[in-house]
């Protein structure tokens, strides 16, 4: 089905807030990309994307368009800042919760503590109702049950109702009913229903699922308020929020389902990294972000972002919804050097944030950070300031960093490298785990680093994971928010339905299945009010008979028996990629059928970068590596003056505004047509 693009007059912004910076990307009509950074503001992310706004120039009425990605859900997960959550579920399952799975992080660690789940056992309340696994209605509704509950839970103080009913996602008429008796009873509170928000299988990832959908409700909801005020204030056309599978929606449908906005941010990076791997022919890349506070990763393969329903608030507490598969771990600009008891140097994951930062930032930050290593060690320029208004102080970078020096009996200089690799190791472990770890030999992929530290780190990635190539692209310090300008309008859909799909009846009930689903899509898209056409893509979960975990397959062309069967011969061949295994004449299950609804928008198209003779270096600085016994003088080029086919050997740094790209002794660099950076990784060399 062909798809209509969302065309829009005025300029078209993407906005990025993250945990230290907020970044912006601009387009007007011509094509011109503009970026402005500024601080962020994680309590009220409106007031930092104001003051990056406030820096392009762009007046009331000349926007036509603006895509926020946030860190809003992700922060209010990991900080415990959301509702008091009260929990209906069947009467008897009132543990689930607690219970969780009985898997455990490392099975011999016997001082392991279970995480403790959003809703407490004592704000949950069981209700009788009971629909079996065939979807039939073994025992109705007690609504006055129901009644009950949500009275007691309102005595108890709860702000948010989640519902999660056995089987609901097969007949989901008791959820639904019950949503209508508590919202009589308690007309203030915000209710999710399990059906809605994750209608598969497997009811303590749906129940974990939905009580997250109902704990982000307030933060969600004062953030998409704000976003909207913001939107009237300056009369924006057109605004939508990013979510976590890679698309986008509109403020009103993230109050609707908050849950789908957990690492929407990050995902707007992936996304953007798709575009620039078509347009530089890298098929397979490793993502390397790394910003202020966390480094994200992830991997494109054949050019497709990977997706999972299996991401973790904490180990064991599942959100079971469809994310890009992004992992972060606490290793950013901002990650603050230490020393632990045994006297060895540590990075992060505690990180310095943009309040008060690093030291180097001059905002009243002491402690040493991977920003002041960076800085120390003539990586980083202090005539270049960060997001356009941080002026770098070199000398509180080495006071921070003396605090280790010091007890270590190391130079401040030595030190910095030593953060450096600590850091470079925690960052390559992720992305080994991304690649490695799933079956990919991260050989055969480039690595695409971006973030306003990810280019300053890539040689030393690279070098780490055997990886030849890295890309740089256009912008690498507001890539995310970049991605947010390219993400189109996306909705996902699924349905549990178990069956060997040998009988005629259970492939017309597959068949009512999709069409229910896209009925659903067609529907949605015209509630939010975005016009056009929406592409729809299927697919389908399957598992050998016995399993107890599935596999994804495309579902390519109409539904039909022919396409049910060319998903069950590509099953087969998923299954011997991941698990080096097959059988052909295996029995197969289809268990979960799922469709993607999404409407492209329209994209900036820079135009092509000209070509010329290599720029005079702005500057020569004095750089240090690792193994160098003092420092080296460089040269320093500004991006903005070099142009298509530029070839740079190494080692030299490449400024921009938004971030700075370190080349190693050994490497050399290209500029190709679009502006990209293609970085070919030498031998020689180290951190």
């Amino acid at each position: 089905m062909s798809a209509e693009l969302v065309t829009l007059a005025g300029s078209h912004v993407g906005v990025d807030t993250g945990g230290t910076f907020t970044d912006l990307v601009a387009t007007d009509a011509a094509g011109n990309l503009s970026v402005a950074k500024t601080l962020s503001t994680p309590r009220e992310p409106a007031l930092s994307t104001r003051a990056a706004l406030a820096k392009t120039g762009l007046g009331r009425g000349q926007i036509g368009s603006l895509a926020h990605g946030s860190t809003i859900a992700t922060n209010a997960l990991i900080e415990r800042h959301g509702a008091v959550v009260g929990l209906i579920t069947t009467r008897g399952f009132t543990d689930i919760l607690q219970i969780q799975r009985v898997v455990r992080p490392n099975s011999f660690d016997l001082d392991w503590v279970r995480p403790e789940p959003l809703v407490p056992r004592e704000l949950t309340r069981g209700v009788a109702e009971r629909v079996g696994a065939d979807g039939a209605v073994r025992v109705p509704l007690d609504e006055d049950g129901v009644r009950a509950a949500a009275r007691e839970l309102a005595a108890a103080g709860v702000e948010a109702i989640a519902i999660s009913f056995l089987f609901s996602f097969l007949e989901p008429a008791h959820e639904r009913r019950a949503r209508e008796l508590v919202e009589e009873v308690l007309p203030a509170a915000p209710v999710s229903i399990s059906s809605e928000v994750f209608g598969q299988w497997r009811e303590y990832e749906r129940t974990s699922t939905c009580a997250i959908d109902a704990f982000l409700r307030p933060a969600v909801t004062r953030y998409a308020d704000a976003l909207r005020e913001m939107a009237d204030d300056l009369a924006i056309g057109d605004l939508l929020v990013a979510r976590s599978n890679g698309g986008t929606q509109t403020p009103e449908g993230a109050k609707e389902r908050p849950v789908s906005m957990v690492r929407s941010g990050p995902a707007c990076g992936v996304i953007a990294a798709a575009e620039v791997g078509k347009a530089t022919a890298s098929p397979n890349l490793l993502i390397a972000d790394m910003g202020g506070t966390s480094f994200d990763t992830g991997i494109i393969h054949e050019h497709r972002p990977q997706l999972t329903t299996q991401a973790e608030l904490d180990w064991g507490i599942p959100i079971a919804v469809p994310m890009v598969d992004v992992r972060s771990v606490g290793a950013g600009g901002g990650s603050i050097g230490w020393i632990d008891q045994a006297g060895l140097l540590r990075a992060g994951p505690q990180s310095a944030g943009s309040e008060p930062g690093p030291a180097c930032y001059g905002r009243g930050g002491t402690e040493p950070t991977v920003t002041d290593a960076n800085l120390v060690l003539g990586r980083l320029s202090p005539d270049l300031p960060l997001a356009g208004d941080v002026a770098l102080d070199v000398e509180a970078a080495r006071a921070a960093l003396a605090t280790l020096a010091e007890p270590l009996g190391q130079s401040v200089e030595e030190v910095a490298l030593g953060l450096l690799a600590i850091a470079d190791n925690r960052m390559a472990q992720a992305l080994r785990l991304v690649s490695i770890d799933r079956g990919f030999d991260p050989r055969d992929f480039a690595l695409i680093a971006f973030g306003g530290a990810g280019p300053l780190h890539s040689g030393a990635l690279a070098r780490a994971l055997g990886v030849g190539r890295v890309v740089i692209p256009v912008l690498p310090g507001a890539f995310s928010a970049f991605g947010a300008l390219l993400a189109d309008t996306r909705f996902d859909y699924m349905q549990t339905f178990i069956t060997a799909a040998t009988e005629p009846a259970d492939r017309e009930r597959i068949f009512a299945i999709f069409a229910a689903l896209e009925q659903r899509a067609h529907d949605d898209f015209a509630a939010e009010g975005i016009e056009g056409t929406p592409t729809i893509a299927r697919t389908v979960e399957m598992r050998y008979a016995g399993q107890n975990w599935e596999l994804t397959v495309p579902l390519e062309g109409e539904v039909g028996d022919a396409a049910i069967d060319r998903a069950r011969e590509r099953f087969h061949g998923e299954h011997d990629a991941q698990f080096g295994w097959h059988d052909a004449d295996a029995a197969l299950e289809l268990v979960n059928f799922k469709l993607v609804a999404s409407l492209p928008r329209s994209r900036p198209e820079p135009a092509p970068l000209a070509s010329g003779a290599l720029p005079e270096p702005t500057e020569m600085r004095a750089t240090r590596f690792a193994g160098d016994a003092d420092a080296r003088s460089i040269p320093v080029y500004w991006r903005e003056q070099l142009l298509a086919g530029n070839r740079i050997e190494g080692p030299a740094l490449i400024a921009e505004t938004t971030c700075t790209t370190l080349l190693h002794p050994g490497d050399s660099l290209e500029v190709d047509p679009a502006g990209h950076l293609i970085v070919a990784i030498g031998e020689e060399g180290g951190a």
